[in-house]
This record gives structure tokens, sequence and C-alpha cells, in this order.
């Protein structure tokens, strides 16, 4: 360090006189000198090359600001003014400290998306951890190649706002759905909302070249996403095999209260499952969720609506949840409400569900659609 006065007194004679050549010599010993003494040198110390490397920087063609930002992009404690200086600058020269330099901050990053395009968007979904307010801005504001860039980044993290909009591009982007369904970070609530993506995307495109086998087609694809549920989401079942022992039962006679009672009796709770589907003119989703956690009350609304007896959501709710369901208590709590409802307010209950379920799918294809429509305008 003892050399730096007479090293700045040099830098200024030439910014004033010399060459480029001789500029950005002085720029890379100046350099030098930094890595050199990087890890013993003080903040204040830091603040001087931080002076004295950016008024080099700013006389010097880009070719020797690339070389300059390559070099400072990994040194934990580079000058922060220079680094963001040349965050701000062409591409070539920005791309190595936007994708790695440690001295840029989430307000440094933030300013650079917002003011800059695809290019420097792209650097910095590079980045080894990407926050929060940082990918806000870049999925806001990016075009298609920065957002599956972000998508694709493990390192990123989304807000929920962040994740909406991704999902709602995934609606009509295939790539970024299949991006999206790679993350393993993702809430289980958004991971459903993508399976019911895919869910709806395969329904079109089958009724597209089968439209006259609708059914079937609602069939297949409510089975491909049971797989689909069964393989990335926890407590997720996998109904493709009982479905099959279940719908070849269903082709030679209805599917009655007796089958589903004795499916759960048997333990199989994956026939249990397509056996109300059947016999209650339900989903096979819809029929799932009456066996997840919370859900025990809808079991006994379309339990009741359909007039099966008490005997029959016993096992059901034993397949739910073999040990807290078969106490005592528990049982007769069930039991009170099962006979404390009407049959015809179960009815309106499950008439309701069916409605928002249709609801439910009309909205998102129509937003499907204003997506399409939008996109083309």
């Amino acid at each position: 360090m003892n050399a730096m006065p007479a090293l700045m007194r040099e830098v200024d004679d030439a910014i004033a006189r010399g060459t480029s050549t001789r500029r950005a010599d002085h720029l890379r010993q100046v350099t030098d000198l930094f890595l050199r003494d990087a890890p013993a040198l003080t903040d204040e110390q830091v603040d001087l090359f931080d002076v004295v490397i950016a008024r080099l920087a700013a006389a010097i063609e880009a070719r020797a600001r690339v070389e300059l930002a390559e070099r400072l992009a990994d040194a934990p404690n580079a000058p922060r003014g220079v680094i963001r200086s040349l965050a701000h600058d062409e591409i070539a020269v920005a791309r190595p400290v936007l994708a790695r330099s440690e001295r840029l901050s989430d307000e440094d990053l933030v300013a650079v998306a917002i003011a800059k395009g695809r290019e420097h968007m792209l650097a910095i979904s590079a980045r080894t951890t990407l926050s929060e307010p940082v990918t806000d801005v870049l999925v806001k504001r990016g075009d298609r190649r920065v957002v599956h860039a972000v998508a694709a980044n493990p390192g990123a993290r989304f807000s929920d706002g962040a994740i909406g909009d991704l999902i709602d591009r995934a609606r009509i982007d295939t790539p970024l759905h299949d991006v999206l369904s790679e993350r393993v970070d993702l809430p289980e609530e958004h991971v459903r909302q993508l399976v019911a993506i895919a869910q709806e995307t395969a329904r079109r495109r089958l009724a597209e070249d089968a439209p006259s086998e609708g059914a079937i087609v609602t069939e297949v694809i409510e089975i491909g996403a049971s797989s689909v549920r069964a393989a990335v989401l926890p407590g997720g079942r996998d109904l493709a095999a009982a479905y099959a022992v279940v719908s070849r039962l269903a082709a030679t006679r209805p599917i009655t209260e007796g089958d589903v009672a004795t499916y759960a009796r048997d333990g199989k709770g994956e026939e249990a499952i397509c056996a109300i589907s059947f016999a209650a003119d339900l989903t096979l989703s819809t029929a799932e969720r009456l066996f997840k956690a919370g859900d025990s009350e809808l079991l006994v609304v379309v339990a009741r609506a359909q007039g099966w007896s008490f005997t029959t959501v016993e096992p059901l709710l034993a397949l739910r949840d073999p040990e807290g369901a078969c106490a005592p208590h528990v049982l007769k709590r069930s039991r009170d409400a099962f006979e404390q409802l009407r049959p015809q307010t179960a009815q309106r209950v499950v008439q309701f569900l069916k409605a928002r379920e249709a609801s439910q799918k009309r909205a998102a294809e129509a937003a499907a659609q204003r997506q399409i429509a939008a996109r083309r305008r």
C-alpha cells in the first residue's frame, strides 16, 4: 500500500495525457495491487481503490472493462462503486458481475433489472441464489426467456405472488409448466395447481383428438392426474390399478354401497375411493379429497347424501385415520354428526360441491383463453 500515492499520481497523469493503452495498463496494475492485498485491506482502503479504479474504468474501452469485470466478479470485497457501475454497463461488461459478484445487494440487482433489458436480466437469473425481491421483478418484467431461466434456477426463491404469476403463465406455456414441475421447493397448494393445469391441458388435447369420447377422456385424465399427485404430493394415491379393477366391475353392474363398504373393511383404500367415485358420481380427485386430513366431515356428508348407513361410514373413517378414527369418542362424534345431518341438506352440499368443481373448471379454461388472446394482441 506504500506505493499507492505514487500510483495515484501516475493514474492522474495517464487519464490526463495517456493513450487508451496506457490507461488500460494502469488499470491492470491497480487491479493487480488490489487483488494481491484484498484479504488484508480495510474498508477505508477498499474505498480508496474504488475511487481510483472507477476513474480509470471511466476512461478505458469496453474490452478493458470486460477484463476488469471478470477479474473483480469473484472478489469478496471488490469495490462496491465499481461493481455497481460495471453492472449497469453494456452486457458484455455487466454479465460477470451480475452473475457472480457478491457485492451487489438485492437493491442493486432490482435497480439493474428495472433499468436494463433482457440480457441483463438473464445474467441476474444465472446467480447461485436469488431472493424474493429480485425474482419478483424478474418474473414481472422478464420476457419468456427470462421467466424460464428464473424458474429453472434451483437457488431462486419466490414470493406467493411471483409463483402465482408463474403458474398463470404455465397455463399456456407447457415448457414453463415442465420447469416448475421439476422444482422441489413449491408449496403443496401450488403443486396441486400445476397438476390441475396438466390435467386440463391433457383433457383439451385429448378432446380435440377424440371429440366424441368425452367420458373416456375424463376417466383417462383423472387416472393420470392421480398418478402425478401420488408422485409429487405427500400422501397422494396412485389410483390407476384400483380404477381398472372397479371399472371392470362397473361395466357389469352399478357400484353399490356394499362394494364401498367391502373395499373399506378389507383396507383397500384406492378401490374404496374409486368405488365412491362411481357410486356417488364424483370425480376421482373429489373422492380422493374425502380421505385427506380435515375433510372427514365431507366424507360423512357424501355418505348421508347417498343414503348409506353408518356401518359403511365407520370403516371409511378408519381408512382415513387408522389410529384416531377408531377411538370411541371420535366414533361417537362422527355418528352424532351423521345422524343429525338431514339427507336433503347433505344432498344440497354435494350438489354445491359438484357445481363448484364445474365452475372452477370453466374459470380455469376461461383464464387460459384470456391469456392466449392477450399474448396474441
